[in-house]
Parts: structure tokens; sequence; C-alpha cells
């Protein structure tokens, strides 16, 4: 399927439903892994860096969209980027770590299939929004870590990543300080198969400041400085761990920001942030993977 986007430089084609990993249970898919590929129509066809999407939902729902949001992966791939949208095991179905096993398998098959796609290996990065932007922050922040590389697929190669994307991402579980009594709660118990506080192991490792050093690559964390569901502190806090290691990192605070990135908590989800955010993700990938189109 050829598509393009009005205004961009290049035409891109979707390969959706690509195997990129099999587990052996707590999937509703009889355990196999899928993502959708955005392959730019490049001329010469020459090695470019790629993007892996991860979504939000929460752990436990959403699902990979590869044709729909074109300030997402569309967008970068109609500037030159390789880009993969990538569904993970949701925690209904297998708790924490299973979603970040899924997410580092999703990174070596792009590494160990490089020539079939047109993928530079060296040059890969992740970005997610809110559940699936802690699973890019927690890429960046594990590079390689034997005990969180899991066994869904392509286990000879790198999870390792070159730059991070991650808007309103939980960053340090220890420090949300959510009550029993709130719905979090719930999200937080089906993630770690148990309430948190009986759970303070996956709670620190499933934390990407805990994992911070300075091998971690540069990142753009974006956050609405109001949102309710995942604290702008959880943003800081990474910034600052990440500052601490002289990792380079860039914060954007939305200012009065929710979860939805508009002032209006109830307001419906509209397009425009996520189109800012789309461009920002863009000339950050630019500037730190290099720019395919030069």
């Amino acid at each position: 399927m050829l598509m393009s986007i009005p205004g961009t430089p290049l035409p891109f084609r979707i390969v959706q439903s690509v195997q990129y990993g099999k587990v052996s249970g707590g999937a509703d898919w009889e355990g196999r892994l899928y993502l959708d590929l955005l392959l730019p129509e490049l001329s010469p066809p020459l090695a470019r860096p790629a993007v892996a999407y991860f979504h939000g939902g929460g752990w436990a729902e959403g699902e990979r969209a590869a044709g729909m949001y074109p300030w997402l992966c569309p967008l970068l791939a109609a500037h030159g980027f390789v880009t993969a949208s990538v569904t993970y095991r949701l925690s209904r179905f297998a708790a924490f770590p299973a979603q970040i096993h899924d997410a580092k398998a999703a990174i070596r098959f792009l590494r160990a299939n490089s020539a079939q796609y047109g993928v530079d290996s060296g040059r890969i990065g992740a970005w997610g929004d809110s559940a699936g932007g802690h699973l890019a922050a927690l890429l960046g922040t594990t590079s390689d870590r034997i005990d969180l590389e899991g066994s869904s697929g392509w286990v000879e190669h790198s999870s390792r990543v070159q730059a991070v994307v991650a808007r309103c991402a939980p960053s340090d579980f220890r420090r949300l300080g959510v009550p029993a009594e709130d719905w979090r709660a719930e999200v937080f118990s089906l993630l770690f198969g148990g309430r948190m506080d009986q759970h303070d192991d996956l709670a620190l490792l499933a934390s990407p400041t805990a994992h911070v050093d300075a091998d971690a690559p540069p990142f753009l964390l974006v956050h609405g400085t109001e949102d309710e569901t995942v604290p702008y502190e959880q943003s800081t806090l990474l910034a600052g761990a990440l500052r601490a290691h002289n990792v380079p990192v860039a914060v954007h605070g939305i200012d009065g920001g929710h979860h939805n990135m508009l002032a209006d908590v109830d307001a419906p989800w509209g397009n425009q942030p996520w189109t800012d955010l789309g461009h920002e993700a863009l000339e950050f990938f630019r500037r730190h993977l290099g720019d395919p189109l030069r």
C-alpha cells in the first residue's frame, strides 16, 4: 500500500502485520507478535535511520495503527525514516516484564533484518506515548541488559537504541504515590501482577530512572504540566537522572496541559498538539539519528 502526505517529500509503503517475534503464552493472538512497517520510497534505496513507535493505553489496552495518525509514524516515513508501529503483550494477558521483552525484540528485529528493509542498524530510535513512552524510555536506559532482554525473538542481536522520545511517560514507579482507591492502582496491579506495594522489585525494575547511566542515548521528554494521569514530575525526575550522567535531554513542558496535552482535561483529543509533537519528534530524530534525505 503506497501512501503520501501533502506537503511532504516522500511517498511510503505500509507493510502490515509483519511478525517480529513469538512467545509461549500470555497473548490473545496465539503468541505471535506483529508490527507494521512504513517504508519510504527513496532512490537510491540507501540504508536509513529507523524509529519504533509504542502505543499508549495503560499497558492493558491500545493497538498499533500504522496507517493512522499522519502526525506520528507516517510523518517520519514521509521524511525518509523507516518506522515501525509495534504491538506488545498487554498486561491483561501478561505481567511486566513481558512488555519490555517484546519492545526489545522489536528493536532486535529491525537490526536483524536491516538489509531487507533498508535500515541503518546503528541508527535506531524509539518513541511512544504514556505507557508506550515508558517502554521507549526503558529501552533507552537498559541497553543490552540481560535480565530484561527476554526471549521474544532475535536474541543474538542488540536491543540498543540511539535516541528516545517519550510523551507523558512514567519514569519512577516508586515516586508515583498512587493510593489504593485510585483507579490507577488497578492499572499498576495488572502491570505488576498484584498490588504495586507488594512488588517493589518489579516497580524498581520497571523504572527508567533506576537504570540511567552515562551510556544512555539522547532523550526528548514531552509532558503536560497539569497531567492528571502521569504527574509532570515523572519527566523532571528522569531528566534530572539523565543530566546527572551528562546525557543530553530536552524537556518540553506543555504549560497547563493535561494527559491529552490540552488545557481542558475533558476536551476531546485534538489533532494540533499531536501535529506539533510529530514535528518536534521529527526534528529531534533528524538531529540525533541523522537526516535520511541528506
